[in-house]
């Protein structure tokens, strides 16, 4: 057996990548099958038999299922915090003070 390294191909440490997709391009493939199953989902929401199957369900996998529905319509919400301590130090007193250009 011999010990020697076998070389790598492609290109050269140090050599950039050329060729490919430009940054941002969006993929073609994902395109058609969004804009094929948006179609579907479409037609199938605005007819009747959604709402019939909507109905069918036991109340708590209508909810689950409105909860599901609700991800794509709607953002989510991220949590906020409010910090209103150092509101309340000041007094009315010390608003009016401010206001009137006199303040502190």
């Amino acid at each position: 057996m011999t010990t020697e390294k076998k070389k790598k191909g492609g290109r050269p440490k140090g050599i950039a990548k050329t060729g490919g997709r430009v940054a941002g391009t969006p993929n073609k493939v994902s395109g058609k099958v969004r804009s094929i199953l948006a179609n579907v989902t479409g037609s199938y929401y605005d007819s009747d038999l959604f709402e019939k199957d909507l109905a069918s369900l036991e109340p708590k996998e209508r909810i689950q299922a409105m909860e599901r529905f609700t991800a794509y319509i709607a953002p989510k919400l991220q949590a906020t915090t409010l910090d209103v301590a150092t509101e309340t130090k000041k007094t009315i007193e010390d608003r009016l003070i401010a206001l009137s250009g006199g303040g502190k």
